[in-house]
C-alpha cells in the first residue's frame, strides 16, 4: 500500500484531533484549526485514512517552525515521518527551521541536519494556586493591548525571535483571552498573551526585556487562574522556570530544541523570549 502526501485542509481536522488524542496530547479540535490558519499542513493518506501529520510555518524569509509531527501507531515503522519532513523542509527551502523534539523524533531529525541548540521546559499545573502580583518597577506601568499596538508587538516579537509573525499577533489580539503590556516611560518594552489551550489556559508569547519584566507580565496574568489548568512553555536558558516551580507550575517535560540553519541570536540588551506561543509554532 503507498502513501501520499497532501496539503493539509479544514476537512483533516477532525481526524489530526484523533491523533493528538492517541497521543494523549492536549489539543483541542480549536487548537488545530488555530494551528493551520497561522501554518500549512501536510498530511500523510493512506486509502482515504490519515496516518501522519506536520505543520510546518514560514515566519518571513529567513525562518520558519516545525511541529505537531505526528504518525499514527499502526503506520510506524514505513519512513512516513521522514517522507513528511522532506516534504516540510522542501517547501520551507531558504528558510533557518526551528522545531522542539520529542525523544523518539530527535535521531531522525539530526540524520535531516538539525543541530541541538537548547531546549524547552514545559510547566504547567492542574489547579493553580493563588499568584501574588508583581509590581511593576518605576517609570513602568501594565496595560491591556489594543488593535492600534499590533505593530509594535510584531517588532518586539521580531526582535525577540527573528520572526515576522504579524499574523500571530493579528490571532492574538482578536482572540486571545487577555494580551498584556509593559511599558516604560511610554513606550511598550513586552507583552504576554493568555489563551485557551488543551485542558485549560497557556501563557504565551511572553517577550520582555529582562527576567523581573517577564515576571512582572506573567504574575499578572496568572493572579487571575486560580484553580484553573495552566501551562507554560519556556527556553530553558531563560530564567523563568525555577520561579515557575516556586509557584506551582512544576516541570514536566523537556523537549529538545532543535534547528537546521543559524538560529537567531537576540541583542542582549533588546527584547528576549520568555515564553513560547506553542512547541508547534516556536
Amino acid at each position: 500500500m503507498s502513501i501520499t502526501l497532501r496539503a493539509m485542509t479544514a476537512d483533516d481536522l477532525d481526524a489530526a484531533f484523533v491523533l493528538t488524542q492517541l497521543l494523549k496530547w492536549p489539543h483541542r479540535r480549536a487548537d488545530w484549526q488555530q494551528a493551520l490558519q497561522l501554518g500549512n499542513g501536510i498530511v500523510a493518506e493512506e486509502n482515504g485514512v490519515l496516518t501522519g501529520t506536520i505543520l510546518c510555518c514560514r515566519w518571513g524569509e529567513d525562518y520558519a517552525t516545525i511541529g505537531l509531527v505526528i504518525v499514527a501507531d499502526a503506520a510506524q515503522g514505513r519512513s512516513i515521518g521522514k517522507q513528511l519532513m522532506l516534504a516540510a523542509l522542501e517547501r520551507l527551502a531558504g528558510s533557518n527551521v526551528r522545531l522542539h523534539a520529542t525523544e523518539a523524533g530527535k535521531g531522525l531529525y539530526e540524520k535531516l541536519g538539525f543541530v541541538v541548540t537548547g531546549a524547552v521546559e514545559q510547566h504547567q499545573c492542574r489547579e493553580l494556586a493563588q499568584v501574588t502580583v508583581l509590581p511593576p518597577a518605576a517609570h513602568q506601568q501594565r496595560r491591556a493591548a489594543q488593535p492600534q499596538d499590533a505593530a509594535r508587538l510584531t517588532q518586539l516579537d521580531q526582535q525577540a525571535s527573528g520572526q515576522q509573525r504579524a499574523r500571530l499577533t493579528d490571532e492574538l489580539l482578536t482572540r486571545a483571552e487577555r494580551v498584556l503590556l509593559l511599558e516604560q516611560d511610554g513606550v511598550t518594552t513586552g507583552f504576554a498573551a493568555l489563551r485557551r489551550f488543551g485542558h485549560g489556559y497557556a501563557i504565551g508569547p511572553i517577550v520582555a526585556q529582562t527576567l523581573p519584566d517577564a515576571k512582572v507580565l506573567v504574575s499578572q496574568l496568572l493572579s487571575g487562574l486560580t484553580g484553573q489548568f495552566v501551562r507554560i512553555d519556556c527556553d530553558a536558558h531563560c530564567g523563568l522556570g525555577d520561579w515557575l516551580n516556586q509557584l506551582g507550575l512544576p516541570q514536566v517535560d523537556a523537549p529538545t530544541t532543535m534547528v537546521k540553519g543559524t538560529p537567531w541570536q537576540p541583542d542582549a540588551d533588546g527584547a528576549q523570549v520568555f515564553g513560547l506561543m506553542s512547541q508547534a509554532m516556536g
